[in-house]
């Protein structure tokens, strides 16, 4: 049924009105009668990269206004990350209802939860600006290169949700694996802790795609140029990545209703 799960995914971008409704009235549920709303997240991430960047800076002599810009926006992105693929685990599984009773294409539940975590990202870069203000950061004419590798980031992001929750919806021990392999991914990744002090990279952030994937995303905004092989290795992935969904889910499309 290829033809089938093609169009049930073009069909649910399509439906961009109704799933972009849906994430933004999911999160006002979610913060209902709360003074700071999606701000709390905000903060939270606020102060999770203050006691990290307190950490480099204090323990490891750190010049904070290289570290913390740097630290704040791995944290933003790889929050972001990390969403959406757990999240996407369970993006399937969560609409059980809609699903099996309502007349949509499945995608749109995908789709809903990107939206869902988009928004919420662009709440955390509240974060990245006063970074900036605070520590004088002047990305200059570098941050135009965001312009690709921002939706670099987020089609990397989409696929691999997208393949968390087929796997998940069929598989139910694979949202667990996927949390604690995450989080040793996490210690694996200059996420708040830079390469830029070795003489020689390791192997495991050589050859770390999601290290490559947060170089396109991140050096620009911190007025650097990602390396040529950080720009190949996030291409590659999304292009092999994008292949590998779309034929998993060109065989799992038709039994997801099944699954749930």
């Amino acid at each position: 049924m290829p033809q089938q799960a093609l169009a049930d995914l073009l069909l649910g971008l399509e439906r961009y009105d109704l799933w972009t409704t849906f994430a933004f009235h999911e999160i006002r549920q979610r913060f209902r009668r709360s003074l700071l709303g999606p701000f709390w997240l905000t903060a939270s991430m606020g102060v999770f990269v203050g006691a990290l960047g307190l950490i480099s800076t204090t323990l490891f002599k750190q010049d904070v206004h290289l570290t913390l810009p740097y630290i704040a926006t791995g944290v933003i992105f790889w929050g972001f990350l990390t969403s959406a693929i757990t999240e996407g685990a369970n993006c399937f599984i969560s609409r059980e209802g809609y699903i099996r009773n309502v007349p949509l294409p499945v995608s749109v539940h995908l789709y809903q939860m990107l939206m869902r975590n988009l928004i919420i990202w662009l709440f955390n870069m509240a974060i990245y600006l006063v970074v900036l203000v605070v520590f004088g950061v002047n990305p200059g004419w570098a941050v135009l290169l965001f312009v690709v590798g921002g939706p670099l980031f987020v089609i990397n992001a989409a696929w691999m949700g997208l393949v968390a929750g087929i796997l998940s919806t069929r598989f139910r021990d694979i949202p667990q694996v996927i949390t604690s392999l995450l989080q040793v991914v996490f210690f694996l990744t200059p996420v708040f802790w830079s390469t830029a002090t070795m003489p020689n990279r390791p192997a495991y952030v050589e050859y770390n795609p999601l290290f490559h994937l947060l170089t396109v995303a991140r050096d620009p905004l911190l007025g650097q140029i990602p390396p040529l092989e950080s720009w190949l290795s996030a291409i590659v992935l999304a292009l092999v990545g994008c292949l590998a969904a779309a034929r998993l889910y060109r065989r799992a499309q038709p039994r997801i209703a099944y699954w749930v």
